[in-house]
């Protein structure tokens, strides 16, 4: 509550906050129910805005849990869910007519074409990806008429949000379910797998972003047309959140006001004074992530003060040069704990400044040269706490009002058309009436509230008599009674029956059993070879153009197709791209095409004619209502289901969808593609990143992330330069592929990455034995990722 309070107090329009349930920051203190009252009540009585993120992926257990906690919500008067499950904003939209549905950043919009269909299934707001450059969010602001969300500060994935299953898969903590245990900051070694040899790089903490800083960037950010600017601070400190909203709030201000100032430097400063991790300013003024990771360290930085001169152990005093200003209570590195005496010259003072040499007290010794860093700055915390101590109004709200005061009458006082009148009749002044002012001034007596009365219309008759605690009680229940108003919701939300909506009608198209993914012309080579494999397989998807064209006939010859399969992100540009490289393969081909972003679907069906789609994994799709809406809206012929749910919670979707048209498939064997990242660790460690990607080093070797556990995860690229980081260890669910039919899952499929010929065609053997004989294999330590135990 107090972080609400220090947002709000420097200068909030809305606030992002997480109930007790279901949000992506589940590690986060949180707002249980009777906080989140006091929460909706302390910001609507101000003008501001109060969402709330339910943006986790919901288990088909969980929907009635859900629908009856954003009921509440609703009824509380919150301003708009965040969301990133599909199914449940489909649920959520037609049940809440009256509540906005923002699509979160878990949801990865990260082009005009998925902004364009996220508007059209029913959001009113879409927080874009952090990836995406000004140019991209200007071209995206000036081709949608709903409001365009961006962040501007704080810590930022390495990974796409809503993409990253690395947490997951190496433990049972989901990022997408709101507990990611963050191993991107964690310590790892980037090897050349092809020659074996460790990439210096002069640091460890090889995934860790910088955090996110736009005060520079402000006034560009502004004019792309953005709606809303949003400041990461949910597991932050109050006093964090008082100083980023201020800073930002008055470099907004100015900008709007057209008042020129030169005091950028000193906001950034303070900006670093409360929390870094060093600063960067992301993709938004560059695409390539050069500056975007602080090798050194995952957690504050601080800001550098001075260099240690020397220790003295018999006095121990550590002596140091100041190159900023250095008080005392401000914390410091060395150690941790705060500063007690600033000594200089045997005197003891409050600070120091830059270019003194100063003591401080200190208990062991620290080499000289070892710089100084302040990791907390006394005086800008107290600062930054006072600015929301209770009774604190730092923005006052005008409120407009009337006054009439006739003898005889009993006295009214209109506020913002709520009228109230005194208990008592008004008599005329024995004496000299009350003066206008005088009644104006008590009236307006509104401290320790936020409101500011605006007098549009005073009457008030001569020589009147009207004692102050009369006035006193006119305020008081004017500002009651209008709060209440202000707070009452029954009668404008109205909460609307919902149901399953149906299947489309149609026919249940059954292609067989087991789908492919590829990702080399020797693994389709084996497949062709050995006809006692491929006839249980129906469907094989490739990222690669070049398969397509070479591959495509040969299969439809033996009963099989072979299925495009889109990327995993296609920004604004890309899409021209892919169009004028696609459109020289036939059309036939593009019949059918696997998806993963949600522009892709109007893309190709408008531009290839695409009748049918398969929906792939990445959309997280973990429960039925998520499975109806991509049969219904989507064209899906197949829908891959996540990889986070387990066997059980398998079984309870299925049970709801048994009548469903799509074919649900299910990925049981890969290496899992654990991040999907902008950032090319590749090219940027290596100092040898290339426009054409035949001249760098990353296409001439393999590259794999080692962690301080030895686990090996495997680097590749796809063709605008992306990173997939893939486990380090492969899925294998072969042995249960008769159990996973048996829970209703209708196709099977393996995904190939870097498996030789000869590989593919044992495994593909095995699991063809599994199927037609429930043959055993010997096989220990099996990784089964999620499917016994389940992501928490």
């Amino acid at each position: 509550m107090e972080s609400l309070k220090a947002g709000i107090q420097n200068g909030a329009d809305a606030i992002y906050l997480g109930g007790s349930s279901f949000g992506a920051r589940a590690s986060a203190t949180n707002f249980d129910n009777d906080e989140l009252i006091e929460a909706v009540k302390y910001a609507k009585l101000r003008n501001v805005n109060i969402f709330v993120t339910v943006n986790t992926s919901i288990k088909e257990t969980e929907v009635e849990e859900l629908i009856s906690y954003t009921d509440f919500l609703y009824k509380t008067g919150v301003d708009a869910i965040i969301l990133s499950d599909i199914g449940v904003a489909e649920v959520l939209r037609k049940r809440y007519p009256n509540m906005e549905l923002h699509a979160s950043t878990q949801i990865s919009a990260h082009s005009l074409n998925d902004v364009l269909e996220l508007k059209k299934v029913g959001f009113n707001r879409v927080v874009l990806a952090r990836e995406l450059s000004i140019e991209e969010i200007k071209e995206i602001c000036d081709n949608v008429d709903i409001d365009i969300e961006v962040f501007i500060h704080g810590a930022i994935c390495i990974s796409y949000s809503g993409q990253c299953l690395m947490s997951s898969m190496l433990g049972d903590r989901s990022g997408n379910r709101g507990r990611c245990a963050q191993p991107c900051r964690k310590s790892y070694k980037l090897i050349n797998k092809t020659t074996g040899k460790i990439i210096d790089v002069n640091g460890s903490y090889l995934l860790s972003p910088k955090d996110l800083c736009s005060i520079e960037n402000i006034e560009k950010i502004l004019d792309t047309g953005v709606k809303s600017l949003k400041i990461e601070g949910r597991m932050k400190r109050p006093e964090y959140v008082a100083v980023v909203t201020s800073r930002y709030r008055k470099t907004i201000d100015n900008y709007i006001n057209n008042k020129i100032t030169d005091d950028k430097k000193a906001l950034k400063e303070d900006l670093e004074a409360i929390f870094n991790r060093k600063f960067t300013s992301g993709y938004l003024m560059s695409k390539n992530g050069s500056d975007i990771i602080n090798l050194d360290k995952p957690n504050n930085v601080g800001v550098k003060v001075g260099e240690v001169l020397s220790f003295n152990s018999k006095k121990n005093k550590l002596k140091i040069k100041l190159s900023g200003k250095l008080s005392k209570g401000d914390g410091i590195n060395l150690g941790g704990g705060n500063v007690g005496r600033v000594i200089k010259n045997g005197e003891i003072f409050d600070f120091g400044v830059a270019g003194e040499i100063i003591e401080i007290d200190f208990m062991k010794n620290i080499k000289s040269k070892t710089p100084v860093y302040k990791t907390s700055d006394k005086l800008l915390v107290d600062n930054a706490n006072k600015s929301f101590i209770e009774g604190i109004e730092n923005k006052k709200i005008n409120l407009k009002c009337e006054i009439f005061i006739k003898v005889d009458e009993k006295a009214k006082f209109i506020l913002e058309n709520i009228e109230v009148y005194s208990d008592e009749i008004v008599e005329k002044a024995k004496n000299k009436g009350v003066e206008i002012d005088k009644i104006i001034e008590k009236l307006s007596k509104t401290g320790g509230t936020p409101y500011k009365f605006v007098f549009d219309n005073i009457f008030v008759d001569k020589d009147v008599f009207v004692p102050v605690s009369v006035l006193n009680n006119l305020r008081r229940k004017a500002i009651e009674k209008y709060e209440e108003y202000r707070l009452d919701f029954s009668g404008k939300r109205i909460i609307c029956p919902y149901q399953h909506f149906d299947y489309p009608n149609g026919k249940k198209v059954f292609n067989g059993k087991i789908t492919l993914k590829v990702h080399k012309n020797s693994q389709l080579d084996k497949i062709l070879e050995n006809p006692d494999i491929s006839e249980y397989i129906r469907e094989i998807y490739t990222e690669d153009f070049n398969l397509l064209e070479e591959y495509y006939n040969k299969f439809k010859t033996i009963g099989i197709n072979l299925v495009y399969s889109a990327l995993g992100v296609i920004r604004n540009e890309e899409y021209s791209i892919l169009e004028k490289y696609l459109s020289k393969i036939n059309n036939e081909i593009f019949n059918k095409v696997q998806i993963s972003t949600w522009g892709s679907k109007n893309f190709f069906k408008s531009k290839f004619g695409t009748k049918k789609f398969n929906i792939d994994t990445y959309f997280n799709i973990y429960n039925s209502y998520s499975l109806r809406f991509f049969e219904k809206y989507f064209d899906a012929e197949d829908i891959t289901i996540s990889q986070e749910i387990n066997k059980f919670e398998i079984k309870s979707l299925l049970n709801k969808s048994k009548e469903k048209n799509a074919n649900v498939d299910m990925i049981i064997y890969g290496h899992t593609r654990a991040m999907l990242t902008e950032y090319c660790a590749m090219g940027v460690l290596t100092k040898d990143c290339h426009k054409d990607r035949r001249c760098a080093e990353c296409a001439r070797s393999d590259y794999i992330l080692k962690d301080m556990e030895n686990r090996e995860f495997r680097l590749f690229q796809d063709i605008f330069c992306r990173t997939e980081i893939r486990n380090h260890i492969t899925l294998d669910l072969r042995e249960n592929i008769n159990e996973i039919f048996e829970l209703g899952v209708d196709r099977v499929r393996l995904d190939f990455t870097y498996e030789d010929s000869d590989m593919v065609y044992r495994i593909l053997k095995e699991c063809v034995e599994y199927l037609k004989y429930s043959k055993k294999f010997n096989y220990k330590n099996v990784f089964k990722g999620h499917y016994i135990n389940s992501v928490n």
